[in-house]
């Protein structure tokens, strides 16, 4: 069976890695022949690999969204060239990941429909059920038509507020013409997909999938001594690629430090240095490791970390968790999106969303619990091996191509 990845970048973003993790695990199985096509980004040295978008489109694709909020009407020729190598291709099946991001006209859609080839498409984020953003947080218009958008500068931002006229123009293509399988990575985007437009596609829930022999639990002496981190120091780990993301609630996460009742610890950041004169209310040791692309050097900074922190203010089913996991890391954060799905109460602690107190007592709690806290640690390592290693990721989904093409036949 011959199946065609297609998302915005290869290399960059969460979405990229959860394609490109199936992509490779589907080419290592004698049964299936896995391509991948890509709109954004550097050039792959890869024969399965395609990258179709136009540069000079991608710039006039994404003013037209900057300046006036029009989402998918760039890349003409972009979107016919993406076309002709799915022709070409004849690929069994296309699965579809991000389509948002400057890279594919909407209209492909309706090219798709005449192809006639079985599509799964799997979401990432909300962006396909509402008129503009990717992440709604706590608004609900994206249910009725959108319209009065609470917040232009939220991904993708915009100056001109077009978001109910994109509504409907995303309601039109996306629900006539073809019948993608809708895939979400937790139940809780699975719910939301309920209640929106798209709610006449069939929905199933496939969590995505973590390499769990790179990310495993690591000898801690060697780890610290690599980070220069004190052995007898307590670790509270917090990551996002941008510290001053809104969505990543790292405000929450600096201002749960104030509650925190524990002796000789110190947090150590992943991501976008920051200037934290000011955030502080209370004096703490920090230490900023910025950005790091080694999976095995992640690996060795979660098992290095006693506590992992997310305090996401809306999430999806975010890879960090599942890195954690997989590295025997307890885990503390808030109770939103598809977090609970994976935090179980025998692998860490949730609170109510925006809780910073809340989050610095559960962090406490852990910290001066060493028996909860290695009790968490063997729970955690053994869920990412029984439910998300890529092996399970990976097989779920081939048992949903089958049925998928199957189905098409008749």
């Amino acid at each position: 069976m011959k199946v065609l990845m297609v998302n915005t970048e290869y290399f960059r973003g969460g979405a990229s890695r959860i394609a490109k993790t199936l992509y490779s695990a589907l080419n290592i199985t004698p049964e299936f022949q896995s391509f991948f096509a890509y709109g954004r980004g550097p050039k792959v040295d890869d024969e399965k690999t395609f990258r179709f978008a136009w540069q000079p489109e991608v710039y006039l694709h994404a003013f037209l969204t900057r300046t006036i909020g029009l989402q998918g009407y760039g890349s003409w020729l972009s979107t016919k060239r993406f076309v002709s190598f799915i022709r070409k291709q004849r690929s069994s099946l296309i699965h579809l990941h991000n389509i948002h991001g400057y890279y594919l006209n909407l209209r492909f859609v309706e090219y798709l429909a005449k192809l006639g080839i079985p599509v799964v498409w799997t979401l990432h984020d909300g962006w396909p059920m509402t008129g503009r953003c990717a992440y709604f947080f706590e608004c609900d218009r994206w249910k009725t038509g959108c319209g009065h958008c609470p917040d232009l500068s939220r991904y993708p931002k915009t100056y001109l507020d077009t978001s109910a006229f994109m509504w409907r123009r995303k309601k039109a293509v996306f629900t006539q013409g073809w019948n993608p399988l809708i895939v979400c990575p937790s139940q809780w985007l699975a719910d939301r997909v309920k209640e929106s437009y798209l709610n006449k596609y069939r929905v199933e829930t496939i969590p995505n999938g973590i390499d769990t022999e790179t990310f495993s639990p690591r000898e801690r002496i060697a780890g610290r001594e690599r980070l220069e981190i004190p052995l007898e120091k307590r670790v509270i780990l917090f990551v996002a690629a941008d510290l001053n993301d809104e969505r990543k609630g790292a405000r929450y996460f600096f201002e749960s430090l104030q509650h925190i009742k524990a002796d000789n610890y110190m947090v150590l950041t992943l991501g976008k240095r920051l200037d934290l004169k000011g955030r502080l209310k209370k004096a703490a040791e920090i230490k900023q490791l910025g950005y790091i692309a080694d999976r095995g050097l992640l690996s060795e900074i979660y098992s290095s970390a006693d506590v992992f922190c997310i305090s996401s203010l809306d999430d999806n089913f975010p890879t960090t968790v599942l890195e954690s996991l997989a590295c025997g890391t307890p885990i503390v954060g808030f109770e939103v999106g598809g977090i609970p799905e994976q935090v179980t109460e025998d692998c860490g602690i949730l609170v109510p969303s925006g809780d910073a107190q809340g989050l610095g007592e559960a962090i406490t709690k852990l910290l001066r619990d060493d028996k909860l806290r290695e009790d968490m640690s063997r729970n955690c390592r053994a869920r990412a091996v029984a439910e998300y290693s890529v092996e399970k990721f990976r097989d779920r989904y081939v048992e949903l191509y089958n049925k998928v093409v199957e189905e098409g036949k008749r």
